[in-house]
């Protein structure tokens, strides 16, 4: 029972992270795109694009959160390879690997609570940033508590593997 819900998770958070990662794709090139239009437009023609730098703002923003789990996932992020991977061996470099996804997932728990709690009190109190564009600040942090959710059912996934005994 339980690992046929691990395989269901693993599968609904592996297609969750395929369709971030395309959306975070195409707020890089986004970025790429908007950054350059407006350096071409400041230089050739002295006429910078009003709002730009809060839009490349947003896509890096999203960019990243949308991307944190997929990284995790693929253990892309930065580890301490010489303390788990040459000093510690077995068991214990599994109890310090399922420490280390505890943090991450604790650290994301609040990251989903306060974020979400935030946005919210954002969307209902109408807060704008004060800025050419007045961007609602809701859709600057609403994608916080979103990538975070992912990144905890992650961590769950990775820990619940260490604790039946496969791979971390």
């Amino acid at each position: 029972m339980m690992d046929r819900f691990l395989k269901g998770l693993e599968a609904g958070v592996g297609r969750v992270n395929q369709v971030f990662v395309f959306i975070g794709s195409l707020f890089l090139i986004g970025t790429m795109v908007t950054t350059n239009l407006d350096l071409f437009m400041r230089f050739v023609f002295h006429a910078p694009i009003m709002g730009m730098n809060e839009i490349t703002e947003l896509f890096l923003l999203y960019l990243t959160f949308l991307g944190t789990a997929w990284v995790y996932h693929d253990d892309a992020h930065v580890v301490v390879d010489v303390l788990l991977y040459n000093l510690v061996e077995g068991r214990r470099k599994n109890l310090l690997i399922l420490q280390n996804h505890i943090i991450v997932g604790i650290i994301s728990l609040v990251l989903v609570y306060y974020g979400t709690a935030t946005t919210i009190d954002y969307i209902v109190r109408d807060v704008r940033n004060p800025t050419i564009l007045e961007t609602p600040i809701a859709i600057a942090i609403g994608i916080i508590p979103i990538g975070a959710f992912v990144l905890l059912l992650e961590v769950l996934i990775k820990s619940l593997r260490i604790l039946r005994g496969r791979e971390g």
